[in-house]
């Protein structure tokens, strides 16, 4: 038997503070490239630049209340960048910029997962798995949408389960968490 749950994301404000970030650091390179530019079109290209980073910043401000608000807004603020470091900068910085993109948007979008089996727990993350033996263990719970697993070493994680994740009963739940602790402890 196995049992599998989808942790609740609580790093949705950071990413959104990083993308911000990005947002804001893209804002000021324009403006020093738009600065130092002696040609006339460069010059033209920032001040579009900034007009199309305004008009589509206040229609988000007055849209972000909907749950699909911040992704459109990054994913035209993309095309708008990239667009201009293509442009201004060359093929290179185009890519860099699209990388670092593509990187942070994979990052956000992997959901950490616990993973209760016979041969024991496995927390699968961004970057890695770490199993958990059960005679690591010494006690699960899982009650309430919340998941607490305590450690022999003292160690305990607590975790609020994403409402995403599968139905479980929790009494089934915890009887195989018991009977494991108890056969393998």
């Amino acid at each position: 038997m196995q049992y599998r749950f989808i942790l609740k994301d609580n790093n949705q404000k950071a990413y959104r503070s990083f993308v911000w970030f990005l947002f804001f650091l893209h804002v000021v390179a324009a403006g020093i490239i738009g600065l130092n530019a002696q040609n006339r079109d460069t010059k033209t290209g920032v001040y579009f630049f900034y007009s199309m980073i305004a008009v589509i910043s206040i229609i988000y401000f007055f849209y972000k209340k909907n749950k699909k608000a911040f992704d459109i807004f990054s994913f035209i603020m993309v095309i708008l960048y990239a667009d201009f470091w293509l442009r201004h900068s060359g093929l290179i910085a185009a890519f860099i910029f699209i990388s670092v993109f593509i990187f942070v948007f994979a990052v956000n979008r992997k959901k950490t997962t616990i993973l209760f089996s016979d041969e024991g727990v496995f927390f699968k993350s961004v970057f890695k798995t770490i199993i958990y033996p059960w005679q690591k263990l010494d006690n699960v719970i899982f009650k309430d949408n919340l998941l607490t697993i305590d450690f022999k070493s003292n160690k305990l994680i607590q975790a609020e389960i994403a409402y995403d994740s599968e139905q479980t009963d929790e009494i089934l739940f915890n009887r195989f968490c018991k009977e494991q602790l108890q056969n393998n402890g």
